[in-house]
């Protein structure tokens, strides 16, 4: 695997594609826990490594910083010194400059998604009825973002994570609230006659798709973010949900149990005659598609149990990525999935396999979402 560098040619990683980048110790008062910060945030990348003992990289990448109060002072030194960026992180918190700095690093050497500042949400039972919690990418910083006990599940989180989607109960029926996680407001977004759930957000953040009965069977909607326009895309006798958009934003996968179990079936945007995914699984559910547009994450059920499945839509075979798992979320990389493993929140690379934990005791936990 071989990163394309910013404008200094090509370097090549080590057996696992990764990248090792050299790190001047930080000065500052805050200095130590900025550098520990930025190191292991893009130790976590997958794509670069900070090498150990403050050695030259064989690479030559440098990273140089400074921190105070929380603030950082970072720069980023190509292998031929030059300074690829110096930037100043103001924010008031040390680990959202941090997290900021580190992302920059990742663009700056491989042209691709840092991850270190983006959002996961997910459903835990951790207070004893079902809410919705969100956390930094490495599991950090925790906080439950919904209240009141009432039943709330398939959270989607907008671009940036400001605006977070949900499905709620509290009214008696189901229906999609909008949160704006900056100020903490909220309101329904649907609350028509019958079921209104599972909405996500469009890859531009602009609209949401859904399932909704209001017209009789369970179908696929899209619907702008007032509620004031939806339109159908479905058309069946069988019951569709779990929609997922494509990165483009011009299609559509969705479950659908018109064959019995659930199975995965693609649709344009417009609407139009879906197709059906052939998998290889006989049970289909919870499909994520991937940033790059190659790939369906799902959870598929065989006699053995459930596992964390990949669907390559140009050869159209599929690949079981980790066992005993469900609920795949992709990281905007494209290279991470966050996924349910027993009581655990667990991340994986896609790439080399490897798998941290970085959530675990929820007693029960479910439905991630990672933020764009």
């Amino acid at each position: 695997m071989a990163l394309l560098l910013a404008g200094a040619g090509m370097a090549r990683g080590d057996e696992k594609g990764t990248v090792m980048v050299g790190m001047e110790e930080f000065i500052g008062g805050t200095g130590e826990s900025a550098a520990q910060e930025v190191k292991e945030d893009l130790n976590r990348s997958g794509v670069l490594k900070i090498k150990d003992g403050g050695a030259p990289a064989e690479s030559g990448w440098v990273l140089r910083g400074s921190s105070s109060a929380g603030r950082i002072d970072g720069a980023l030194l190509d292998p031929k010194g030059a300074v690829v960026f110096n930037n100043h992180y103001n924010e008031p918190d040390l680990m959202d400059n941090a997290h900021a700095f580190a992302d920059d690093v990742v663009t700056a050497i491989t042209q691709g998604r840092g991850i270190a500042a983006t959002k996961i949400a997910f459903v835990s039972w951790r207070s004893g009825a079902s809410e919705i919690y969100l956390a930094d990418s490495d599991g950090g910083r925790l906080q439950q973002v919904t209240s009141g006990g009432a039943l709330k599940g398939a959270p989607s989180l907008g671009p940036g994570a400001i605006l977070l989607a949900y499905t709620s109960w509290n009214s008696g029926f189901a229906d999609v609230i909008l949160k704006d996680l900056r100020f903490g407001t909220e309101r329904p977004v649907l609350s028509a006659p019958g079921t209104n759930s599972g909405a996500a957000f469009s890859p531009d953040g602009a609209r949401l798709a859904l399932s909704m009965s209001y017209e009789g069977d369970t179908e696929i909607y899209v619907s702008n973010l007032s509620g004031s326009r939806t339109r159908r895309i479905t058309e069946s006798k069988s019951v569709e949900f779990s929609p997922a958009w494509s990165p483009d934003g011009n299609r559509l996968v969705f479950c659908s149990d018109a064959n019995g179990a659930p199975q995965l079936f693609v649709v344009p945007r417009q609407g139009g005659e879906p197709e059906r995914l052939d998998t290889g699984y006989r049970h289909n559910t919870s499909p994520e598609w991937s940033p790059d547009g190659a790939h369906i994450a799902f959870t598929g059920r065989q006699s053995t149990g459930a596992a964390v499945v990949l669907y390559d839509l140009a050869s159209g075979k599929s690949r079981a990525l980790l066992p005993q798992a469900e609920d795949p979320a992709w990281a905007p990389d494209g290279r991470h999935l966050a996924a349910v493993q027993g009581d655990s929140l667990v991340v994986v690379d896609t790439v080399t396999g490897e798998k941290r934990t970085i959530l675990s005791g929820f007693n029960r936990l479910a439905e991630p979402t990672w933020s764009r």
